[in-house]
């Protein structure tokens, strides 16, 4: 038990931040979720680069997706590169299942099902709002 208040007052140390925040998760000890172990990211820091790397199926789509539904929320607008189409589902309101239920619970959240605003651009002849580009003779050239 000491064990697991010590780790709980880590993270609360390490994840305690002067100015506007939103919850990114929860923080796990021996494979189980820390009931309080907030996992807070600063508005602020979401201008600086930033990596997110890990097998398949770490959950890399799905932080960059509750990344973009945070940033939403709090009215600040997101670019996102999205080359193979993983991230375009935010656009759909989610379902309820027993996992999303069970997860939320111990998280500690409230699960709302709703579609998040998205817009389409592309260069290609995909579908989507085109983006053109256009070269002059004044223009650097791009490679």
């Amino acid at each position: 038990m000491a064990d697991s208040a010590k780790f709980l007052e880590t993270i609360k140390a390490g994840y305690t931040f002067k100015g506007e925040s939103f919850k990114l998760g929860c923080a796990m000890l021996d494979g189980a979720v820390v009931t309080g172990a907030d996992v807070l990211v600063p508005f602020k820091t979401l201008n600086r680069h930033g990596l997110i790397a890990g097998a398949t199926g770490t959950g890399k789509t799905k932080t960059l997706q509750v990344l973009a539904e945070g940033l939403s929320d709090a009215s600040i607008p997101v670019l996102m590169m999205d080359i193979k189409g993983d991230l375009s589902g935010i656009a759909a309101a989610g379902t309820v299942n027993d996992k999303i239920t069970d997860r939320c619970q111990k998280l500690g959240v409230e699960f709302k099902p709703i579609g998040y605003p998205v817009e389409l651009l592309t260069l290609s002849e995909q579908k989507g709002a085109r983006l053109r580009a256009t070269v002059s003779e004044f223009d650097p050239v791009l490679l």
